[in-house]
């Protein structure tokens, strides 16, 4: 439907050049376990994907706003675009940020939604609340009880993944299998 992309070997490049009626183009990447992918948007926005993870999102942001479905573990480099702001919908919470850098953490088995700041600003909308991030923290809202908290926190541990390494640091031995599992597709 004349989208323009292109497969490289860092990921998927959409171009901003489409022609009449792929405004409403809807694409999904799914990344399998064992996995990860990287996209680049047709508004210049990078999304780093980790394993068992997939986005829902246009092929061309139309309207006011800039909107992308997770599932998964993302990390996203959001160009700056001051009228449209950039929103991840992540299961029960959603992320709205203008130009930033941070990763989300929202596999439907987990019994939380975490967001990690690395830099910029983000407002993460969960039930009737919201929150406003500031950088080196992580918000992480638990499902069940509908609360969330926020901590400084060293981003690395978070992001660390989209850079083809895990830095664990006072983990469990469990929370690290858990990752590993998911990241080298271990059926166990």
């Amino acid at each position: 439907e004349g989208v323009k992309a292109k497969n490289s070997n860092h990921g998927l490049i959409y171009s901003d050049t489409l022609t009449e009626g792929s405004e409403q183009t809807e694409n999904q990447l799914i990344v399998p376990r064992g996995g990860e992918y990287n996209l680049q948007l047709a508004d210049n926005t990078k999304v780093y994907l980790n394993a068992g993870s997939s986005l829902r999102y246009p092929v061309r942001f139309t309207g006011n706003r800039r909107e992308v479905e997770l599932i998964g573990e993302g990390y996203f480099e959001v160009m700056r675009d001051t009228a449209r702001p950039f929103i991840v919908k992540a299961g029960t919470i959603d992320v709205q940020v203008l130009g930033t850098e941070f990763n989300v953490n929202a596999y439907p088995d987990e019994g939380m939604v975490a967001t990690t700041l690395v830099e910029g600003s983000v407002r993460v909308n969960y039930g009737a609340k919201q929150q406003v991030m500031q950088p080196g923290t992580r918000l992480v809202y638990d499902k069940d009880n509908g609360n969330a908290e926020v901590h400084t926190v060293d981003t690395e541990v978070y992001t660390s993944w989209k850079d083809g390494y895990y830095y664990f640091k006072r983990e469990t031995l469990e929370n690290i299998m858990d990752v590993l599992i998911r990241w080298y597709d271990l059926n166990v």
